[in-house]
């Protein structure tokens, strides 16, 4: 048995590397799509820690202990890059002739300023004394001094101690949310917005406040976990992770960092360490569960593609098995010996293919990333891919392999001649395969919308892992209504067809429709592989392109107009808070302004706006679910629109009045508002930061704080990159950004996925499937048909007459990929976009319909198939019919 399979692969190559190929194809795919899978999770990670401004915060359970030496303590941890000493304390500020005004004070190292760029020194600089912060600096009294009083808290009944320092600079304090965020407890992340605050170096903190602090503080404790507001004082050390030190599964890094945390407060019992990546990494994590799930369901189709392609191809092979196993039996050979010999061959193609197809997938990922991504890959998941990769290879082997066993044991080494003689009923058409899948597909659908499923909500803590069995319907309505379509032209063509009803033929064309519509077997392989691969391939490429779509209009949702100008931190250098940023390429600009609130005890956002110039200057529609927009904040100044979280969370509607505290952390700046709610908005363009209500700025009792930027549109035909670099350069210190140049602290990392990869892959896939499969369609028809074309020959038919008929049917099965195909392709990715469209801040568009890239997907469809049909076809020209019917 050993002689006769090496004798067989030695005189029969082409065969071996067809049977390879059959099953290099799935594994390529499978294993493509996986090594995709992983890339995309792992750059999860990267994506959410990129926003983190401060890793973890070490902080000191106690006001006594020694902040230099605790930091020196966790420098050593594994792990931590950075261990920065940091302070903060309430304080009151005082200048000659003026009353002490609330402020928070802040105290760390020079080096810490270096390291953080988010904290700006715009004048002077740090150490010798302190820096005011810009809404300090532009309060009346505080605009030149030389010294500044910080008053800290009293102790018991003694007078409040104080320090005067001289001022040595200011600072810009407005993108350090972290230094305003409440550190630990139930309230953890929420950012205290007080508006004046003072920086010292921490040497002079250790030197000139701390024993005060100490002094008053006493014996109580230094944090409250129950609190909701920024805690008196806090000793802390700044952690630096090495995002390198992650495990890039955001699952496996949000375990080590739990892990991490865990190490430090083990290295003194006086910290309580705060995790500030916990969160963004386990929003991380499930994204990349989504991601998965994604992929696979996007991969899945083109994997069972590959797999039917290489069974096709597979069996161009019937032929010459059975003739060789008719020889072997005439030869004595038994039942089993000549299942043994398939199985020999099959398994020594599939070993061979499974190589072939995971070096294909290797190349074919790093053609499509640009990077070697299996070399990222820890060792455990490569071994993962690998494993599934040829699991899938085996599988399409075993069901190759086992009915062709089955058959040479029973004897049956002809039974695909007679299933051919006896007309085409391929398993899944008895089975009624088709109408099952749609049934089944229908039926999810319509249970998940008797559910209530398939509704906008906001994404936080949306997971398609709950999601997944709706996600199946259109994998069931693709294979479904493909399988039912041929089945349709089928039972049409064999109607038309049927020898009750002949006529005359008249035409070779005609006489080639009457062969395929009584012999459609091979071509209906043709048709169905061709329909399901061009219908994955312009689902995945319309997926792909509404998906990408849709992420734009997040980012333009986010960003909000086509600039965004955020004065420097003095605004006397604009002329003055009122002054608005002025360019003859701006067509309509509108100021916003961020406000602190409190609703009930919670901490919201409030977006205050000036309705006359905001929709000019806005490149995005508000979003609503219910009431009106802006329209009625310009008629009504005390309506307020608010999103749909704060509706349902308050059991607020439409009509209600809705009260709130403004600026809740200053302390006599605290305003009380009533307002009538007019409308509930899913998005409100700008997102970014996110706001929870939108109110009038004409509404704010007293004067209006200064904006917090502008939003700005470009005059049509301008580059917005143009304005905003003449816009930089006309006043020094101000930021300019356009929507290319922002980036989303905010933004789900699902939502920042890229398929292009995956869909440039899988469009290939599609083409190649469609291709290879008329290519077979045409080896079948050379192989089955060189008997009757001798004989054409031989009575005298020319060869365009003989390849008339291969022609038609290679035709058919090509045009009918197409027609059929894509509309199911373009509908199935409709309804995936309708599920997936519950990730993004704002509807996503119905279909983006990619065509140059379906034009291209089809043209390649038809060059190739015509490339491969007319080599087989060449086939048929040269061979002598002499040659052909002295053929056994």
């Amino acid at each position: 048995m050993l002689w006769l399979l090496v004798h067989g692969i030695q005189h029969a190559p082409r065969r071996l590397v067809l049977a390879a190929v059959g099953v290099a194809f799935p594994v390529a795919v499978l294993a493509a799509t996986l090594l995709l899978v992983d890339d995309a999770s792992r750059a999860m990670t990267r994506t959410a820690l990129a926003p983190v401004q401060v890793d973890m915060r070490a902080l000191a359970t106690t006001v006594n202990g020694d902040g230099t030496a605790t930091a020196r303590l966790l420098a050593g941890v594994g792990g931590v890059q950075r261990a920065e000493r940091f302070a903060s304390a309430a304080v009151t500020v005082s200048v000659p002739g003026s009353a002490p005004l609330p402020a928070r004070l802040f105290a760390v190292d020079p080096e810490y300023l270096a390291h953080h760029p988010w904290v700006k020194i715009t004048e002077g600089r740090l150490g010798g004394g302190l820096l005011m912060s810009q809404p300090l600096r532009a309060t009346a009294g505080f605009t030149g001094p030389a010294a500044v009083t910080v008053g800290l808290p009293a102790g018991g009944e003694e007078a409040p101690p104080s320090v005067t320092l001289p001022v040595t600079g200011t600072a810009d304090l407005r993108a350090a949310t972290t230094w305003f965020a409440i550190p630990y407890g139930d309230a953890q992340g929420d950012i205290a917005s007080v508006p004046r605050a003072v920086v010292v170096d921490y040497a002079t903190f250790e030197r000139q406040f701390l024993p005060l602090l100490r002094q008053a503080q006493g014996a109580q404790p230094a944090l409250n976990p129950s609190t909701t507001d920024l805690p008196p004082v806090t000793l802390e050390t700044h952690l630096t992770v090495d995002h390198n030190a992650y495990p890039a599964d955001p699952a496996q890094a949000l375990l080590f960092s739990n892990r991490l945390r865990r190490v430090l407060e083990q290295r003194s019992p006086d910290i309580i360490v705060a995790d500030n990546a916990a969160e963004v990494l386990d929003m991380a994590r499930v994204d990349a569960t989504n991601a998965r799930i994604l992929f696979l369901l996007l991969g899945i189709p083109g994997a069972l593609v590959a797999a039917g392609l290489g069974l096709a191809a597979a069996s161009a092979l019937a032929e010459a098995q059975r003739r060789e196993d008719a020889l072997l039996d005439l030869r004595g050979a038994t039942g089993r010996q000549l299942a043994r010999l398939a199985a020999a061959h099959a398994i020594v193609a599939g070993a061979l293919g499974a190589v072939l197809g995971l070096v294909l997938a290797a190349l074919a990922v790093g053609a499509a990333t640009g990077r070697q991504v299996w070399r990222e890959l820890p060792p455990d998941r490569l071994a993962v891919v690998v494993a599934v990769a040829l699991a899938g290879g085996a599988l399409t082997v075993a069901v190759r392999v086992v009915p062709l066993v089955r058959a040479v044991r029973r004897g049956q080494v002809a039974v695909e001649r007679r299933v051919l003689e006896r007309g085409w009923a391929p398993g899944w058409r008895r089975s009624r395969l088709d109408l099952i899948a749609i049934a089944v597909g229908a039926c999810i659908l319509l249970i998940n919308l008797a559910a209530g499923g398939l509704k906008q909500v906001p994404i936080e803590g949306q997971t398609l892992a709950l999601a997944f069995y709706v996600l199946l319907a259109p994998i069931a309505l693709w294979l479904g209504i493909s399988l039912l379509a041929v089945r349709g032209l089928s039972a049409l063509l064999t109607r038309r067809t049927a020898p009750q009803r002949a006529r005359a033929l008249t035409t070779w064309t005609a006489a080639a429709l009457r062969w395929l519509g009584r012999r459609p077997a091979r071509t209906g392989v043709a048709l169905v592989l061709g329909t399901l691969a061009v219908a994955f391939g312009t689902n995945v490429v319309t997926f792909v392109a509404t998906y990408h779509a849709a992420q734009h209009n997040d980012r333009q949702a986010g960003f909000g107009a086509d600039l965004r100008i955020t004065p420097p931190d003095d605004p006397a250098r604009l002329g003055g808070p009122a002054t608005t940023p002025s360019h003859p390429d701006i067509a309509a600009i509108t100021p916003i302004r961020l406000l602190p609130a409190r609703v009930g005890t919670d901490r919201k956002s409030v977006l205050a706006i000036d309705p006359a110039t905001f929709p000019q200057a806005s490149r995005v529609a508000p979003e609503l679910l219910d009431g009106e927009g802006v329209e009625a904040l310009r008629r009504d100044p005390q309506a307020t629109l608010v999103h749909a979280e704060i509706a349902d969370g308050f059991a607020l509607g439409v009509g209600d009045t809705l009260t709130l505290t403004l600026f809740p952390d200053a302390e006599g700046d605290a305003r009380n508002l009533k307002l009538r709610i007019a409308g509930v908005y899913r998005s409100f363009a700008p997102n970014e930061p996110f706001s929870e209500l939108v109110m009038n700025a004409a509404a704010l009792p007293g004067p209006a704080p200064a904006p917090d930027y502008f939003m700005a549109r470009v005059v049509p035909g301008r580059p917005p990159a143009g304005v905003a670099a003449d816009l930089r350069d006309a006043v020094p210190g101000q930021t300019v950004q356009t929507m290319d140049q922002s980036r989303l602290n905010e933004q789900r990392s699902l939502t920042a996925l890229n398929l292009r990869a995956l869909g440039r892959l899988e469009s290939v896939t599609a083409g190649l499937a469609a291709a290879v499969g008329v290519a077979v369609l045409g080896a079948f028809l050379v192989l089955e048909r060189r008997r009757e074309t001798a004989i054409l020959r031989a009575c005298g038919a020319t060869t365009r007459q003989i390849l008339t008929p291969p022609a038609t049917e290679g035709a058919i099965a090509t045009v009918g990929s197409l027609v059929i195909g894509m509309p199911i392709g373009v509908g199935v990715s409709a309804l995936a976009i309708r599920i997936l469209g519950l990730f993004f801040s704002l509807r996503p568009p119905l279909l983006v319909l990619p065509a140059g890239t379906l034009a291209l997907l089809a043209g390649c469809l038809v060059v190739t198939s015509l490339v491969a049909l007319g080599v087989t076809l060449r086939r048929v020209t040269r061979a002598t019919p002499a040659a052909v019917l002295r053929e056994p």
